[in-house]
């Protein structure tokens, strides 16, 4: 492109560049890319070009031939998508600027003049259109030039020629009108539309319907800016303007027009104060309305009117909608704008703008293809009954509502839009259960459970399952309950929160099955988190069902296994558990009570724990989570509890309970003081005695071999427990307390004597037995005897026993002698197959006892007042001459002689009147003997 010279003193040059410039445009504007100076090129030359007033005649022909064929270029690039309008403007202006250039370079004829003038009035209303208004300014003063030619022109030579010179000089002042709106001058503009209106001539149809339309865009945007009493101005003139022809006279988009002008001008009247403008508004779009069948727009504004009054009649703005959803063509477009309009009937009436939601929903959306329609519709429906106020049966009619859609579309809703629909229903079920309206609550959750919404998941529907269940409950009606638990999946079941719902239906009708299975199955599916089961605790109590109550507090107490819960105390609830089950086995008198099993496995469990507790203490003294008067608690109620239940419950159960009050007496620390260390020491042997009493119970009725020896070897350990907290504590006692501890001691003896012989532990038995001496208590060796003679002991450890038991006894005094005399016979016997020498140590003891009536020493004192029984004296006579015949026969004469003399001396005393010593006295003369 050849660069522009700026010389001033030469006219030709600048001309020169300028035409350079042009000839250079056409190429450039079309090869690809362009310049990105191009714009600017242009409003540079178009600057030089406005300052060339004149150019050499000889020059016209080249200036005009560029202009025309720039303006014909700038034409196509109007139509060409790749070339921006804003370009195509430019080259428009710069062509138009040219054919101005060169027409006034040889003051053409008039048809150029004409010609020029049509190019100006295009190009000012394209400079306007692209709101390029300095353009549209020097444009339309170059069409001034053009429009005083034309005006003082001779106009009679032709008349068309002057009808057109008429019509060009009124599109020029709807030019100005239309400069003078676009530069905010809407006073000129005035002016211009009042000098074209009171010209003599009419404006022909088509200048007629633009001028209108020039008007209406005017009252229009008069209008967007809330001007509204200056755009019914202008709205009135479009209409006056339009109405000056027939529609019949007009283009086919008149009518459209005159809707447009009247449908703006009726919104501009419906934004005045006053009732009066509303009222013209109404009746503007009444006329619109009668004559438009059922137009979109025309509908809308009477609502928008509607909307306006201070009251809404709710029927009339209904039946509006109405007729817009029986017409409309259904798009996405129409679809929000009925949406929306019946958003605005819904807060005057729930009830009609359900009614429109229906018939917009059942009537005019089958059949479009379009389910997000459907889905938002039936949202919009579900919001509009779930938040209404008006009580008017919302639920059935819903009911049909989701009943009927399966049979007008052939899909269904998806899981958003049920998402939706339920959390809506969901806010307007608790909302009633606020209330207390449970039985709405009920049916609104039903309807939430329609089949319509399948698809919202086993997680939805059992919290919507549940909250009816919570209804019923609330309402009493156990049998609705149930049901609904019937119909609930099998995972929904399961959930703990359905179980517990269940565990208190099953509570308050009484259904103690069905409250039992739901506990077990919380149970088992609630691991290591118990929450479920203290609500059940909690709620077992409040209904006063103290067995449920125990039963949940245990299941609490086995899934921590006894262990402290996180955030409870735990000794208050062991406490608390074992007081309801004490309180339960106090008002039963059955002995297979399982309760029994519960407490005693309540205390085994507390033991365990309290154990734990204390290693745990040592390692950290701020750990006490079993303090020393829950511990004291538990050691008192277990003793108390085994000593009172001792003959009504089992012995192993009451076992139990001596054993764990043992244990927590070891686990009291060892710095308390003296007072409370002998009650510890005193309870501990009571325990011990307890236990060995129930234990030598169950080791006599048990037949199984092992089963009973271990039973004695714990009975053995109570026992050797007892004598060594007898032995430390029996100096601090008198009176009673010190009687009762001897008596304990004594039979303890016995318990453990007997405990050995079954466990065959001699060395223990005659330990045992020289034990008891310190006892003093006869009966302690008569049980004793009984026990050494009914065993399966060694002969020679059942003699030493029974000669210890009987020395004893003469040194202790108070033995019956007839059961005495039965001792010795046994040991007599014993010891003639086995011990001759302890057999006649006997026989001499028994001879002298006899011979002497008052006896001397011991043997006296013991003797006294009591006689040896003949039938033994006898016995013993004729036992042991019998054994010197068999000595005679042995011929051991020695032995034989010594033998007969002492059955002598006892014959001799058995007070028969010397029968029995005379008639073996015979038999022992009649022995014969070698020399």
């Amino acid at each position: 492109m050849a660069p522009v010279s700026r010389r001033p003193d030469s006219k030709a040059s600048p001309l020169a560049s300028i035409l350079a410039f042009a000839s250079t445009l056409e190429n450039t504007l079309s090869s690809s890319p362009r310049p990105v100076s191009l714009a600017t090129d242009l409003y540079d030359n178009i600057d030089q070009l406005e300052e060339r007033q004149l150019v050499a005649a000889g020059n016209f022909q080249d200036v005009d031939r560029y202009g025309t064929r720039l303006w014909n270029l700038s034409s196509r690039l109007k139509k060409d998508e790749a070339t921006s309008i804003q370009l195509a403007c430019l080259v428009r202006v710069f062509a138009c600027l040219l054919l101005d250039c060169g027409h006034r370079s040889t003051a053409g004829g008039i048809a150029n003049a004409v010609r020029v003038f049509k190019s100006a009035l295009k190009t000012t209303k394209l400079c306007l259109d692209q709101r390029h208004i300095a353009l549209a300014e020097r444009i339309v003063e170059k069409a001034a030039h053009y429009e005083d030619v034309l005006k003082h022109f001779d106009k009679n030579e032709s008349h068309e020629f002057g009808t057109l010179c008429n019509d060009l000089s009124n599109e020029y002042v709807m030019m100005r009108i239309a400069l003078a709106w676009r530069q905010d001058r809407l006073d000129l503009a005035e002016n211009w539309l009042a000098k074209l209106m009171s010209t003599s001539a009419k404006l022909d149809p088509m200048l007629s319907e633009n001028l209108a339309d020039l008007v209406f865009e005017i009252g229009k945007e008069q209008n967007n800016k809330a001007a509204y009493n200056t755009a019914v101005q202008w709205l009135e003139r479009a209409h006056d303007v339009l109405r000056s022809w027939s529609l019949e006279d007009l283009s086919s988009d008149a009518g459209d027009l005159q809707t447009s002008i009247l449908h703006t001008m009726a919104r501009a009247f419906m934004k005045g104060p006053e009732q009066e403008t509303r009222a013209r508004a109404w009746n503007i779009a009444h006329d619109l309305d009668a004559g438009s069948s059922d137009k979109l727009a025309v509908l809308l504004l009477k609502l928008d009117i509607l909307d306006t009054n201070a009251k809404i009649d709710a029927q009339d703005y209904c039946d509006l909608l109405l007729r817009i959803i029986r017409t409309i063509h259904v798009t996405e477009s129409t679809f929000r704008t009925t949406l929306h309009y019946i958003h605005k009937l819904r807060p005057q009436s729930s009830t009609l703008a359900h009614v429109v939601l229906e018939k917009f929903l059942l009537e005019r959306l089958p059949g479009t293809g379009k389910p997000e329609w459907m889905e938002r519709l039936l949202v919009t429906m579900i919001w509009n009954l779930t938040t209404s106020t008006e009580n008017e049966g919302h639920q059935n009619s819903l009911r049909q509502v989701l009943d009927l859609l399966p049979g007008h579309f052939p899909y269904s809703i998806g899981p958003s839009a049920t998402h939706a629909a339920q959390t809506l229903i969901w806010k307007r079920i608790e909302a009633c259960c606020d209330q207390g309206e449970y039985a709405e609550a009920i049916s609104w959750s039903l309807l939430a459970l329609h089949e319509t919404f399948d698809s919202s998941g086993d997680l939805n529907i059992g919290k919507i399952q549940r909250k009816i269940i919570i209804c019923t409950l609330a309402t009493s009606d156990y049998a609705t309950a149930r049901t609904i638990f019937s119909r609930m999946s099998d995972t929904v079941q399961g959930a703990e929160e359905t179980r517990y719902l269940m565990y208190k239906v099953g509570l308050r009708s009484g259904d103690s099955e069905l409250a039992l299975e739901c506990l077990e199955a919380i149970y088992s599916g609630s691991d290591k988190d118990a929450t479920m089961l203290y609500a059940c605790v909690l709620e077992a109590q409040q209904t006063g069902q103290r067995e449920q109550a125990i039963s949940a507090m245990l299941h609490v107490l086995d899934r921590y296994n006894y262990g402290s819960p996180p955030g409870i105390n735990l000794p208050a609830l062991l406490r608390c558990t074992a007081r309801l089950l004490i309180q339960e086995i106090e008002s039963s008198t059955d002995r297979e009570n399982p309760n029994i099993d519960a407490i005693c496995k309540l205390f085994d469990g507390v033991m365990s724990e309290a154990a734990a507790q204390a290693k745990l203490q040592r390692r950290d003294a701020n750990n006490r989570t079993f303090p020393l008067s829950e511990l004291d608690w538990f050691s008192r109620n277990a003793y108390n509890m085994a000593l009172r239940f001792c003959t009504a419950w089992n012995p192993p159960e009451v076992l139990r309970l001596v054993q764990a009050c043992l244990k927590f007496i070891d686990l009291y620390p060892e710095d308390m003081d003296s007072s409370t260390l002998v009650d510890l020491a005193l309870r501990r042997m009571f325990c011990d005695f307890l236990g060995a009493s129930l234990l030598v119970m169950l080791a006599r009725g048990e037949d199984a071999i092992e089963p009973q020896l271990q039973h004695y070897l714990d009975l053995r350990r109570h026992a050797k427990d007892f004598h060594i907290q007898f032995e430390a504590q029996i100096d601090s006692l008198q009176g009673g307390a010190k009687d009762d501890l001897h008596r304990k001691a004594s039979t303890l003896l016995t318990f453990d004597f007997e405990a050995a012989v079954r466990l065959k532990a001699w060395d223990d038995v005659s330990q045992i037995v020289r034990d008891s001496h310190a006892c003093g208590d006869s009966k302690l060796y008569s049980t004793i005897a009984d026990i050494i003679l009914a065993s399966e002991a060694p002969t020679d450890t059942m003699i030493t026993i029974l000669q210890e038991i009987v020395n004893i006894a003469w040194r202790i005094g108070g033995i019956d002698t007839t059961k005495l005399s039965r001792w010795i016979r046994c040991l007599f016997q014993l010891a003639l197959t086995s011990n001759l020498k302890t057999a006649e140590l006997l026989l001499n003891q028994v001879m002298t006892l006899a011979e002497e009536g008052d006896m001397k020493g011991l043997l006296t004192t013991m003797f006294s007042f009591q006689e040896y029984p003949i039938e033994e004296l006898e016995w013993l006579a004729a036992t042991s001459f019998n054994r010197a015949v068999d000595f005679y026969c042995a011929s051991q004469d020695d032995d034989c002689k010594r033998w007969a003399e002492m059955a002598l001396g006892i014959a001799n005393n058995a007070r028969d009147g010397g029968q029995l010593h005379e008639l073996l006295q015979t038999k022992y003369l009649g022995l014969k003997w070698e020399d």
